[in-house]
């Protein structure tokens, strides 16, 4: 009898076991990446790492929303330029960015004509480039308190407009928006996009590291499970360097290159006045090189993966971009999707 129990209590672990690895296998990921230039036309480096990577959708910016203050309005800025067609088997969602002035400057009247005119100028984008879009739209902002209610109050008046009826809007949501929910709100969307990136104080001297700390990133995602919205995830794949002189910001460099500078522990000093690639740098000045180290995106996202609940997971990618793809393998970026399996 004894033996009989044995075998059944061992029996019940292994099911148990075979039943906890099925539900982890259960999630399915689907792999994306960001396209954040103005003009879009794939390099041949691009469009392979498409097909590798098995992506079926990009999520593209199609414009920002700005202040302009000769105006004193809203209107949209760096509207994409499309000069080669979309991939055949991979649908575009359009991505709106949208700053802080105009949720800040404009009153209900105003931001329900802005909302408008986005559902307008989105239609306008797709139809005159014959786009093939996902039922998706998403909206990037980087509200704050201060901004919740216009920035809310925009969200509902965009699924009102024409180009969003039969549409899943997701929003963008930052880490210290996670963290700070209370204060923050949550935006009235169908699904978050959590962006585990530029987590760091990028101003500060002391800062090693402001794309992707995965020590910084423990410190905001202790309620990421409790969050009221379903939550899909963006990780860095780029690189940029910060400029200071002495301990003050100077200034950020995208898609800057250096050849032939040795860097000191991620540190370029110049000790004396140089020019590198049309930028000229001061005596004194100095430049802290910040990288998405393969590792580390791992890391940050295996961590990130244990709080989600979701079985249907979205991970995108920041961003398509040769110059920074040329740093990884396809095995490293197929890592960062497996994470989450």
């Amino acid at each position: 009898m004894a033996h009989c129990l044995k075998f059944l209590e061992r029996c019940t672990f292994l099911l148990l076991l075979f039943c906890s690895c099925n539900e982890r296998e259960e999630r399915n990921v689907q792999h994306s990446f960001y396209y954040w230039k103005t003009v879009f036309n794939l390099t041949p480096k691009e469009q392979e790492t498409l097909k590798q990577q098995g992506i079926q959708n990009l999520y593209v910016k199609f414009f920002d929303v700005d202040w302009n203050e000769s105006t004193q309005s809203a209107e949209p800025v760096a509207k994409s330029v499309f000069d080669q067609k979309q991939p055949s088997g991979v649908s575009i969602t359009p991505v709106v960015f949208i700053t802080q002035e105009p949720l800040q400057k404009q009153d209900t009247s105003a931001l329900a004509t802005l909302a408008a005119n986005i559902s307008n100028l989105l239609s306008s984008i797709a139809s005159n480039n014959g786009l093939n879009l996902s039922a998706e739209v998403q909206l990037d902002c980087d509200w704050t308190a201060k901004t919740k209610d216009a920035y809310f109050y925009l969200i509902n008046q965009l699924k009102k407009q024409p180009f969003f009826q039969k549409k899943t809007v997701s929003a963008t949501i930052r880490l210290h928006q996670l963290k700070f929910v209370t204060q923050n709100g949550v935006p009235p969307v169908d699904k978050g996009l959590l962006m585990c990136y530029n987590m760091g104080n990028l101003r500060h001297p002391q800062t090693e590291n402001s794309i992707i700390d995965e020590d910084e990133l423990k410190k905001y995602i202790n309620n990421l499970e409790k969050y009221s919205l379903p939550l899909h995830v963006a990780l860095p794949v780029f690189d940029w360097y910060v400029l200071f002189e002495a301990n003050t910001y100077k200034g950020l460099l995208r898609d800057f290159t250096i050849d032939g500078i040795k860097e000191t522990k991620g540190r370029i000093d110049f000790d004396r006045d140089t020019v590198i690639n049309g930028y000229s740098f001061k005596t004194g000045q100095w430049l802290r090189h910040e990288r998405s180290d393969a590792a580390v995106v791992k890391k940050c996202a295996e961590r990130i993966s244990r709080k989600l609940k979701s079985k249907e997971l979205t991970v995108i990618l920041y961003h398509l971009d040769s110059r920074h793809l040329s740093k990884y393998n396809q095995n490293e970026l197929e890592s960062f999707y497996n994470s989450f399996r």
